[in-house]
């Protein structure tokens, strides 16, 4: 039976919804005041201390609608934000995308202009449209290293409905035909099968198109942005939302009855102070003068922590039905056997994802744990002899880019990964640069006299992205000079009417390098050469991904499949025919976050390089570099939570210089679910061994097609730039969450 889900009965002791207040008092302006009030009471009780607290939407709507804003220090602050986002390594392709790019061009900076001016002109009228403004433009170019941390975002989070009742999924009988939208409850509930009723309409429109048009402004592909409306065990993360999505949410069924959902704001535990009284107050407290003040309510708790082990004994992942033979305590990646009759042969490497700092929840640090993990289930499927590996990493959003090294190496030891990037040349890229090569190279030879903070200056003034000493040439031989010598590294290279650096490569070969990433020494580089032969040929190995795979993830994607010409399997997407990309995440080679620049701009001022900065240099410095003022609005320790690409990846043999970004990579074969292999992994990957090795059935594509893996765009499933395929009726794509449905603007990205 369908019926009304009311907010309280959805979250019970999570959080509790405050005292309804009437449709006048929400649309007053001073909303804020009547939320101060009711958090006041509702903390007064020392049970609701690590609660959040969760109040009706419009009320909360109706409170950053009244923030006040100063639009001249809002102007102000989008000018301290170029310093930072002319680093973003698109800008010229996203003004001037290839003709088959799925999204219109956008002119990053001079939107940026248009907002500061609009500003300026008094023209906006609370500081939560300012900000809407700000992150409707920075996730049009929908890049998942690009984000801002906007000082209203964080206050206040909307969500579609409580979880469960809401997680849709899209399935099929037999993973091919169109599949229809559920319940996932449904399926549970219908014993795998189809006999409940499929969802019809959401708000009174078509479904389809509700998701379709609900996931546009997630990542750059749309298959995988619908993919990023998932409710599947083991693979996503519900965050909560930033744009406001109605009090209600109403479902129809194809057989006519109708489920209602109350659609909740909340405010976490320890984050609003009870001076705030209207939007003014709001807007001084969280925006103009935030320097991390307590709340007088706080009542913040540490964050529990959970660990693991190794073997057969280890808890399984969620979501997953099967023990692991080994498991990263720090839930990152995890390897299984297949059992049953027929699979034995077969090993799944999960990777969720690459050492994310966010997932060091064990005793161990989560690189560390990530390699001991892998290297630990290669050496188990080496003694079991296993000779099939499917690489399962759906729901990856990347991590440490380093890893993907490690993890290719273990699997083809003998082919060298490529990974060629480039950094994008701007006034202040150019000065970093200088000043950074003006450091001669005897000064930054580490001694033994040098104390440790020396020593770790002069490593990291010789890795910094924008010192020539820290990359390698395509054929890995030194750079001579930034813009000097026979080899530089900023000639600089024109390409799309923007400068950029030459193509350089991560100097992996280098023992010095290995000492600066966080003690992690790379598995078949010259400080710990290869031992042991190769494993698999690439014919017995396939990636599975859902096509949220990204940064971190897309990298060792792109290693397999154009080095090692591994296949890959791609399940999911928008509802209509076609090829869908198995790499839909940021292909960018570097996330960036806005506190590194203050710190490189901080080696430059170091004892080690100060000496050598002419009076003309640091002079520029000063008028040119981020991070030497702190933004005019937020805290300033919030600017690791604002991010930028810093390099575009760029795939061997490309002369062209078009970054993967703007690629369209195909998978060899894409599938959609079915009641079983939604909620169950190991189904899943039994249908990935029937495709790689038994000839079994795809969607679109076969296992053995050939995509044309070389940049040039082959199938892509769009006209000119902008033009993204309309969602169709009939085929849907994998198991959504409501609570990402209309959530262009998200509160929780990850970085990557």
């Amino acid at each position: 039976m369908h019926f009304q889900i009311g907010v309280a009965a959805a979250f019970g002791a999570a959080s509790v919804l405050a005292t309804p207040v009437s449709t006048r008092a929400a649309n007053s302006t001073s909303a804020c005041g009547i939320i101060t009030e009711q958090i006041s009471e509702f903390y007064s009780d020392k049970s609701n201390e690590l609660r959040n607290f969760v109040l009706p939407p419009s009320l909360a709507y109706a409170c950053l609608q009244s923030s006040g804003i100063d639009n001249e220090l809002a102007a102000s602050y989008v000018e301290e934000l170029k310093k930072y986002i002319q680093f973003q390594s698109s800008i010229a392709y996203l003004k001037n995308p290839p003709a088959d790019y799925f999204y219109p061009a956008v002119d990053l900076l001079g939107g940026l202009d248009d907002i500061a001016n609009k500003a300026k002109a008094g023209g906006f009228a609370s500081q939560y449209d300012f900000d809407l403004a700000l992150n409707k433009l920075v996730y049009s170019v929908k890049d998942g290293h690009t984000f801002l941390s906007t000082c209203t975002s964080g206050t206040i989070s909307f969500q579609r409905g409580p979880f469960d009742p809401l997680a849709l999924v899209s399935v099929t009988e037999d993973g091919t035909s169109a599949p229809k939208v559920f319940l996932l409850s449904d399926i549970y509930a219908g014993t795998n099968n189809l006999s409940v009723s499929s969802v019809a309409t959401i708000n009174d429109k078509d479904v389809a198109s509700v998701l379709g048009t609900s996931a546009e402004d997630l990542t750059s592909d749309p298959d995988a942005n619908y993919n990023r409306l998932i409710s599947f065990d083991g693979s996503f993360s519900i965050p909560s939302t930033y744009q406001y999505p109605g009090d209600f949410t109403n479902i129809t069924f194809s057989n006519g009855t109708t489920l209602s959902v109350d659609n909740i704001a909340f405010i976490r535990t320890g984050t609003w102070d009870l001076t705030i009284v209207d939007g003014t107050s709001f807007t001084e407290y969280f925006c103009v003068t935030p320097a991390n003040p307590t709340p007088t309510n706080s009542s913040a708790s540490p964050a529990p922590t959970s660990s693991g082990t190794y073997g057969n004994t280890a808890p399984t992942l969620r979501g997953y039905p099967v023990l692991p033979i080994t498991k990263d305590p720090n839930n990152q990646v995890a390897g299984y056997y297949l059992n049953s009759t027929g699979y034995e042969d077969t090993a799944i490497l999960r990777i969720g994802t690459f050492a994310n700092e966010t997932a060091n929840r064990g005793d161990i640090d989560p690189t560390e744990s990530f390699v001991n993990t892998t290297r630990d289930f290669l050496a188990a499927i080496r003694a079991d002899n296993k000779t099939k590996l499917i690489i399962d990493v759906s729901g990856n959003g990347g991590g440490n880019t380093i890893l993907p090294n490690e993890v290719f190496r273990r699997i083809f030891p003998n082919i060298e990964p490529y990974g060629l990037a480039r950094l994008r040349g701007n006034p202040a890229a150019d000065l970093y640069g200088q000043v950074f090569a003006a450091v001669p190279d005897e000064a930054l030879v580490i001694t033994a006299s040098d104390n440790h903070t020396v020593q770790n200056l002069k490593s990291r003034i010789i890795t910094s992205p924008w010192s020539y000493r820290n990359w390698v040439t395509e054929d890995l031989q030194n750079y001579t000079g930034w813009s000097s010598g026979d080899a530089p590294y900023y000639p600089p290279v024109e390409n799309n009417g923007d400068n950029f650096t030459t193509l350089g490569r991560i100097p992996t070969n280098r023992t010095l390098y290995t000492e600066t990433t966080g003690g992690l020494i790379l598995y078949g580089t010259p400080a710990e050469p290869a031992t042991e032969p190769q494993l698999f040929t690439p014919e017995n190995v396939i990636v599975l991904t859902d096509g949220i795979c990204a940064s971190a993830c897309s990298i060792l994607t792109e290693f397999l499949t154009r080095q090692a010409n591994v296949k890959t399997v791609v399940v999911g997407g928008r509802p209509q025919e076609g090829p869908m990309q198995a790499i839909g995440g940021t292909k960018g080679a570097q996330a960036y976050t806005f506190n590194n620049f203050g710190t490189q701009t901080s080696y430059l001022n170091s004892p080690v390089a100060s000496p050598y900065i002419s009076d003309d240099l640091a002079a520029e410095m000063n008028k040119t570099l981020p991070g030497l003022v702190d933004l005019p609005l937020g805290s300033p320790s919030s600017l690791a939570r604002y991010g930028i690409n810093l390099r575009d990846n760029i795939p061997p043999g490309d002369d062209a210089g078009i970054p993967l970004q703007f690629v369209f990579e195909p998978a060899n074969c894409r599938i959609y679910y079915t009641p079983l292999t939604v909620i169950n992994p190991l189904r899943l990957w039994e249908q990935v061994y029937d495709i790689a090795w038994n000839g079994g059935k795809c969607n679109y594509g076969s296992i053995n097609s050939d995509v044309s893996n070389n940049g040039s765009g082959v199938d892509v499933p769009t006209g000119n730039n902008g033009t993204a395929l309309p969602a169709d009726n009939g085929v849907a794509g994998m198991g959504v969450s409501m609570s990402f449905v209309l959530a262009a603007l998200s509160a929780a990205l990850v970085v990557a």
